[in-house]
């Protein structure tokens, strides 16, 4: 199996989702000043850049992203391309065989923002028809 790591890079470029901590990296070390190594302080959001929400995010009671096995998180998978403006929804979905599939990852124009620190209120994200699809097919 080949995996391809599709975490975008950390740097100050990122888009930072409004009232979140922006990414910034403090060097505290340096070896170029004599120090016994190199040592950062990282500032951020746990929103910043790729991220996974853990169940969490939105239930009080749901388990954090500690507590997801990476099996969730790695293998197989398959990449589709959403068009829409507004919104990934069901009538979006609905054309797609997803019954091998266990993972998808969706091609939206978002890949546009990255490069930019400015955050975008039009980004694509899954509507609720979208994610009950989703859910409906096992993904």
């Amino acid at each position: 199996m080949k995996l391809i790591d599709v975490s975008v890079p950390l740097d100050a470029t990122l888009p930072t989702y409004p009232h979140n901590t922006p990414f910034s990296l403090e060097p505290i070390k340096r070896l170029a000043s004599g120090d016994s190594s190199n040592v950062s302080t990282l500032h951020m959001s746990a929103h910043c850049g790729t991220h996974v929400d853990a169940p969490r995010h939105f239930f009080d009671s749901g388990p954090g992203t500690e507590a997801l096995p990476l099996d969730l998180l790695m293998g197989r998978v398959r990449v589709i391309q959403v068009t829409s403006r507004t919104g990934i929804a069901a009538e979006d979905l609905a054309t797609q065989d997803f019954s091998e599939d266990v993972r998808i990852l969706i091609k939206t124009r978002n890949s546009l923002f990255w490069g930019t620190p400015e955050f975008r209120t039009d980004y694509i994200g899954v509507t609720e028809s979208g994610a009950r699809h989703l859910v409906a097919h096992g993904i």
